[in-house]
């Protein structure tokens, strides 16, 4: 299977990743990935697939609200120090 990536979605997520949209990805190889929505469309918006450790955060702390505008890249390290910042309020 040669070319680009065919992807599925949106759908709802499990309680496990807090019911936030996924899509579901085959890769040209034929193989299956998946990555919530947030992370997909902050990637489209810029272009470019984001390193590994690199988070998309919801800039409001809310993680319905996937406006682009909304989205910005952190890395995991600062996006968990964010989260328990906002969870000790």
């Amino acid at each position: 299977m040669a070319g680009k990536s065919k992807v599925y979605g949106p759908y709802k997520g499990s309680a496990k990743n807090g019911g936030r949209e996924i899509y579901a990805i085959r890769k040209p190889d034929g193989t299956m990935t998946s990555t919530d929505r947030a992370r997909l469309d902050y990637e489209r918006k810029v272009g470019k697939s984001l390193p590994k450790g690199t988070d998309v955060d919801h800039k409001d702390n809310n993680k319905s609200n996937n406006s682009l505008s909304n989205l910005q890249a952190m890395s995991k390290s600062k996006n968990v120090a964010k989260g328990n910042q906002h969870r000790k309020k």
